[in-house]
């Protein structure tokens, strides 16, 4: 079984679990605060993806990590994936709870690139015209990359705007290319 299959099919066991208890934001927290550690503290990769340390002590050293920071759910689901032996995939069962509780809820991702940090004024209206457009509730993720020049890229699911002083001059530079050939 590959790796999608694996974290799909937890990502959608958690899901049912947390669907029952009825309690979406805390689970959510608890997904996205794993995920957040796994990639970004190097012993916490060790210790996953370590074949050497038991099962038993992986999940102790969970325990010691997040057991006063998650729910019991979080904490025994944890569980249930370190006795299957499944920790190498918690990352891609975190994204694809997080992606079906997003469906789940009607909450769309956008990911918008700028060149300089959006006051708050102008990252409100960007919310509220990318949900107008898509009938949905907003999270946007904010990145600003300076070689963009100025105006912004705006990704929505597959969808993307770009805006960009960058994009801007290099599809002139190509028509000035393309109109002396």
């Amino acid at each position: 079984m590959n790796e999608s299959k694996i974290s799909v099919r937890y990502a959608k066991a958690l899901f049912s679990l947390v669907k029952e208890d009825n309690s979406p934001d805390i689970h959510k927290m608890d997904m996205e605060l794993l995920l957040q550690c796994i990639h970004e503290i190097p012993e916490l990769q060790f210790v996953i993806e370590s074949p050497v340390i038991k099962p038993s002590e992986k999940y102790r050293l969970f325990m010691a990590s997040f057991k006063e920071t998650f729910s019991p759910l979080s904490i025994s689901f944890i569980k249930l994936v370190l006795d299957h032996r499944r920790e190498e995939y918690l990352a891609g069962i975190c994204r694809h709870f997080l992606t079906l509780l997003k469906t789940d809820q009607g909450i769309r991702t956008a990911s918008l690139v700028t060149a300089t940090q959006l006051d708050e004024t102008l990252r409100q209206s960007i919310i509220r015209l990318v949900s107008r457009q898509f009938g949905a509730k907003v999270e946007l993720h904010e990145t600003v990359d300076k070689q963009i020049l100025g105006g912004f890229i705006l990704r929505v699911d597959d969808q993307q705007f770009d805006a960009s002083i960058v994009s801007k001059l290099n599809r002139i530079k190509t028509e000035l290319i393309n109109s002396h050939s």
